[in-house]
């Protein structure tokens, strides 16, 4: 299992959003086999539960993905996949330590600020959408 680099991937996939209540956070997906398939998920309500670094929660399907993707560590903002339990996680804090966590495959990434996550506590029933379904709802 290889160790994520530091430098960022451009990300040219599309984007979402996730709605934790009343928060809304804009993601970018990555261009890579799994990602492609969460895309095709859309839209999709998962329970997901804050631990002080990240909000996470397991999806209820698996996504194909390539083996090589898989890595140890993120970058705050990542938004990640771990097959070995099929978890969905938006991560926002300790990278610094993170090269200790292994089966991670980063599937996007956090626009913007961190901050509105940093400052939830609890869990959520968060909708992930694709960003575009919800801007053609709204033009309605």
């Amino acid at each position: 299992m290889r160790c994520l680099e530091r430098g960022r991937v451009s990300m040219t996939g599309e984007r979402i959003v996730l709605h934790f209540g009343e928060l809304e956070v804009i993601g970018v997906l990555e261009e890579n086999l799994a990602a492609r398939a969460l895309a095709k998920c859309l839209p999709f309500t998962l329970r997901m539960q804050g631990a002080g670094i990240d909000y996470c929660g397991s999806l209820p399907f698996s996504l194909p993905y390539d083996r090589a993707d898989v890595h140890c560590g993120w970058v705050d903002g990542d938004i990640n996949y771990c097959p070995s339990g099929s978890w969905f996680a938006v991560l926002f804090d300790d990278e610094r330590n993170s090269q200790r966590y292994g089966d991670q495959l980063t599937i996007g990434h956090v626009e913007g600020t961190l901050d509105g996550l940093r400052q939830l506590s609890g869990s959520f029933d968060v909708l992930v959408d694709s960003l575009h379904k919800v801007d053609e709802q709204e033009e309605s």
